[in-house]
């Protein structure tokens, strides 16, 4: 289960005078923070019959073998960037070595290169890493699924959970829709658009709602579009959305319906408004990193039945990397079985990243819906431009006054 992010950075210190990019500098950086991250050297072991696991340190331990070194053909452009993506997620990381790899991917255009981190999610587990020792991971997991299963079953049977019997009734009525079509496979497709900060509080302050609501709806716009294109309408009132988010230390994982069957960007956004106005706002929750808020919204979200799963990162602000100023922030997600679409967004100084994840068989290219989330985005922003609409003048009743003067003068 791995999950992992792709940083762009703008070369700057790290360029070679052969206009390459230091590797071996990034190497002799991981070398010193890799005492703080013990879980990075060890690697996983299986025990009892295979039914538990753990993790034991790794006596071959080899850094370079976990930091890789690629070069996109020059000048690099972002589609070739998402095409190599697609391509590291899609490999299964080494279960006989430690879970993580970290790819430094030069030749981007404009001087930059990219870092494509990827890791199994034991990493980010802190129940799996003991003081003097190792924890079974697999009871922690097994623990933590009856803790979120058991109340909701006893709570439906007792006939007290109301809403935990209408999840399950949804689930078992739920209808797969158009893209759920095809066979599963172990490629992924993963692309991204980035969407201005400032036109995002534009539309917000103007046609109401939040930031979650208004990238659902440029989301639902893209999607209404794609599949219209596919010959799909009859599935346009088919899907839902899973949006995880989480406040303080508890999460909340709200169905949505995404309204394709609206005709226009305004009645999308007020939808998607009207069904998530009775959802607690998001904010309070801490994580040690973006990662390890991105599985943790992930695990709220990964139970819940639906066609998407809508994931919202919270905002980081510029960083730098051994003095290369950080120009993106693109994370990945888990893939899920039976989920045709994830989408994770992450805001970064004045841009917020909307990142598209499918597999292969499901959707075979995402640039189209990419570039159709795009064009809806824009529509809310027309609407969000257009001036406030006038109210008529009433007109001066006149004509009455004029046929009292004529009927005056006809007595004369």
């Amino acid at each position: 289960m791995q999950l992992g992010a792709v940083l762009v950075y703008d070369a700057g210190p790290m360029s070679l005078r052969h206009g390459g990019i230091d590797v071996e500098r990034v190497r002799a950086w991981l070398a010193k923070r890799l005492p703080e991250l013990p879980r990075a050297r060890e690697r996983r072991v299986r025990l009892a019959l295979g039914s538990l696991e753990g993790f034991v340190p790794d006596a071959g331990f080899q850094l370079d073998y976990h930091v890789r070194h690629t070069c996109l053909p020059r000048p690099g452009d972002e589609r070739a960037l998402k095409r190599l993506t697609g391509r590291i997620f899609s490999q299964a990381l080494d279960p006989e070595r430690p879970l993580w790899e970290l790819w430094l991917v030069e030749g981007l255009e404009d001087g930059r290169f990219a870092l494509v981190a990827k890791c199994d999610s034991a990493l980010l587990e802190p129940e799996a890493r003991a003081a003097g020792g190792w924890l079974h991971a697999g009871e922690a997991r097994a623990r933590r699924a009856l803790a979120a299963l058991l109340p909701r079953a006893l709570a439906a049977r007792a006939g007290g959970g109301l809403r935990g019997a209408l999840d399950l009734a949804e689930d078992a009525l739920f209808r797969a829709g158009a893209l759920s079509a095809g066979n599963e496979g172990p490629h992924r497709r993963i692309d991204w658009l980035a969407l201005a900060a400032d036109d995002v509080a534009a539309i917000r302050e103007r046609l109401g709602g939040s930031e979650r609501d208004v990238v659902l709806a440029a989301l639902t716009g893209g999607l209404r579009r794609t599949l219209e294109r596919r010959a799909a309408a009859a599935d346009l009132g088919a899907m839902r959305a899973v949006t995880p988010f989480c406040v303080g230390d508890r999460s909340f994982a709200p169905r949505l319906r995404l309204p394709l069957d609206a005709h226009d960007a305004r009645a999308r956004l007020v939808a998607l408004r009207a069904q998530s106005e009775g959802f607690a706002p998001r904010g309070g929750a801490t994580h040690e990193s973006p990662l390890h808020e991105l599985w943790a919204l992930w695990q709220a979200g990964s139970t819940r039945r639906a066609e998407l799963l809508a994931l919202e990162l919270q905002g980081l602000s510029a960083a730098a990397f051994l003095g290369a100023k950080l120009q993106a922030f693109v994370p990945v997600a888990p893939a899920l079985a039976g989920r045709a679409l994830g989408v994770t967004t992450s805001r970064l100084g004045k841009r917020l990243f909307v990142t598209l994840d499918s597999d292969a068989a499901r959707l075979p290219d995402l640039a189209p819906l990419a570039d159709a989330v795009a064009a809806s985005f824009d529509e809310l922003r027309r609407l969000a431009a257009e001036p406030p609409a006038q109210a008529p003048r009433a007109r001066r009743a006149r004509a009455p006054r004029r046929r009292a003067t004529k009927s005056l003068e006809a007595e004369a």
